[in-house]
Parts: structure tokens; sequence; C-alpha cells
């Protein structure tokens, strides 16, 4: 008989699981808190250093103790008693047998076919639920698979791109910076890219033409929206195109932007950006007369973009310039520093007053 020498036998206990970042982000906070605890910091203090509530960090802690590291995972959030189908395997057969006839059709026509033809009402959503059951089965075939389509996989947000949400609304120049691209098509017959970045708080905007949109050149507008634009940029609201992904994300990591990705079909929530493509279209591209070479369109189209920022009247801006409403929004934000800065000797100055009337 022939053994496996001793060195060897330690890989029995590695744990060959892959967990989620998230997984040790909490451990890390655990050693963390641990560490301040035995160096004589509060338990306050010691909380407020991870983030964390004192009863999420005793519930990772008894987790961490008694599972290891898959304690640390999030738990399942389904319910316990999930609901229950409220329709019959007859309805689902009947609905199958439908749906195998007609395979075109969608859950409308079906269930008003199912009613009219067998005297069965079913509700147009309990029709579409049965359908997706049995598309997930693979006992019937999505429509898309029938006109020669692929169907739409939804995004998976595990880069540095997050989901936007609704109810983000811009609080100070340089937030939630909206950008898009429009494709036009020159007098010459010549189709360009058009990129525009603009802030919905200022109306200020930056605009470049290309040959194409690719993420590579989206990153290189990135760099021309910040040497154009007079604050920071903090974060930007973009659509889903796949010029918006690959290096321009990437970019955006590297800068440290935040990057929000709006709704599929929901241009309402870009509508500043969108609106300006209209303008940029009408005053700027339809009057252009000159060569449809980038080295001479971008030159003209900057001083456009100038002529836009600081002598152009807006008229949600009152009928001033974005320029001068930025320098506007300077001056108040100004003020409002200096007012705090008076406010704060005199609030000493009570304290300090109280103070001496307690020991009196």
């Amino acid at each position: 008989m022939y053994r496996i020498h001793r060195k060897f036998y330690h890989i029995r206990g590695i744990d060959e699981t892959a967990y989620s970042q998230k997984v040790y982000d909490r451990k890390k906070k655990l050693e963390l808190y641990k560490k301040l605890i035995l160096e004589g910091c509060s338990q306050k203090t010691a909380l407020e250093a991870i983030e964390t509530p004192r009863s999420t960090y005793y519930r990772w802690k008894k987790n961490y103790e008694l599972y290891g590291l898959s304690g640390l995972e999030d738990e399942s959030r389904s319910p316990n008693n999930p609901r229950k189908s409220t329709w019959t395997r007859e309805d689902e057969l009947l609905v199958l047998k439908v749906r195998k006839k007609f395979k075109l059709w969608g859950k409308y026509k079906i269930a008003a076919i199912i009613y009219r033809e067998y005297g069965v009402r079913l509700s147009v959503s309990t029709v579409g639920r049965i359908i997706s059951k049995f598309i997930k089965k693979g006992d019937i075939k999505p429509v898309c698979f029938y006109l020669g389509r692929t169907p739409k996989k939804r995004r998976v947000f595990d880069r540095h791109a997050q989901r936007w949400q609704y109810g983000m609304a811009t609080q100070e120049p340089g937030e939630l910076v909206q950008m898009d691209h429009a494709t036009i098509r020159l007098s010459s017959g010549k189709v360009v890219k058009h990129f525009k970045a603009i802030c919905p708080l200022t109306k200020l905007v930056a605009e470049k033409a290309y040959i194409s949109a690719t993420s590579t050149l989206a990153k290189d507008f990135l760099r021309h929206v910040q040497e154009k634009l007079p604050f920071k940029i903090k974060s930007i609201q973009v659509d889903g195109g796949s010029e918006f992904m690959g290096d321009f994300e990437s970019a955006c990591q590297h800068e440290k932007i935040s990057l929000y990705v709006l709704p599929p079909r929901r241009p309402q929530f870009n509508a500043h950006v969108e609106r300006g493509n209209g303008t940029v279209k009408y005053e700027f591209y339809y009057r252009y007369c000159g060569p449809a070479t980038l080295s001479i369109l971008n030159p003209r189209l900057q001083k456009f973009v100038e002529f836009y920022n600081t002598y152009r009247p807006h008229q949600s801006l009152q009928y001033k310039t974005p320029m001068a409403h930025y320098e506007l929004l300077l001056e108040e934000k100004r003020k409002k520093e200096s007012r705090v800065k008076l406010a704060l000797p005199a609030k000493e100055a009570v304290l300090e007053l109280n103070r001496q009337i307690s020991l009196s």
C-alpha cells in the first residue's frame, strides 16, 4: 500500500468555494472592529469607523462563528410561503394548446381566443405567466425566435457603472452630468457622431464630433469634457449604449467619477442633453457649409460651444447665459460660506456667556 505524503494532507482543509466581494469586505470590517477594541476605542467609535450598525455587526459575527465565510453572504430574501399559482393544470394545457397553434400571438389574443372558443375566462396577466413558465421549461419558443431575433439580455451591473435610481437630481454643478451622442448627416452626405455633455444645473455644455461612436472615443470625449467645463465632474448619467461601456467605464472608475445608467427606452430622464442635441443640430450642423473633415469641423464646433456658453441667452435661466448663471451660483455659494464663518464666532461667544452664567 502506498500513501500520499503528509505535506499534502492540508489540501483537505482548503475552502474552494467562490465567495462574493461582500463577504471579504464584511470579514475585513469584523477584523478592524476587533483591532480597534483592543487598542482601546469605545464600541460606538469602532462601529462608526466600520460604518456598520450594532445589530448588523453582531449578526455578522454570530454567522461567521457558526458558518465561517458562507455565513457572511447575503441571506435569501424569498418569502417562506411563496404565492402559489391560482390556475389549474387544465388552464395551462389550454394556453399551451392555443399558443402552439398560433406561435406569433401574444397573451392578449390568446386570452380572447380562450374565452371565445372555450368559455374559460383567464386574465391577460395569468396567460402571460403561463406562457413564461412554458418558455422557461423549453416547451415553446418566444416570439422573437420565429422572427429571427435574439432576446435582449438585461445588463448586469458588476463593474463600476450603477443603475440610475428614480428621483435622482442635480444638487450642485458637476453632479449627474448628462452625456449622449447623436448621429448627424452633413449637407455633403457624410455622417458624423456628435458627443455632447451638459450640466443640468448650469446648462454649460461640452461637445465634440467623431467619425464613429466607440467606448475608446467616448473615453477621449470624457477628457475633453473635463478640460472644457469649469468645475469638477463628480457623476455622469448615460443611456445603455455600448459606447458608454468598456474603456469609458474604466476611465470613469480611474477618475473616481460615479457612472449611472438610465433604464432602457427612457430618454425623458436625459431631457437636457436630448434637447441640446436638437439645438446643435439646427443651429450649427444644418447651417454648416464647410468641408466634412473633423480637423475643420471641430474647431468651428468649439466656437459655437463658446457662443452657446457665453453669449446665447437661455430661456430656462431667465435669459442669462450658462456661464453667467454659473458665476451667479458661485457668488451665492461664497456669500453663504462667509455667513457661516461669521456666525461661528457669535455662536462661540453665546456658548461662553452661558458657561460663565452657569458657573456664577
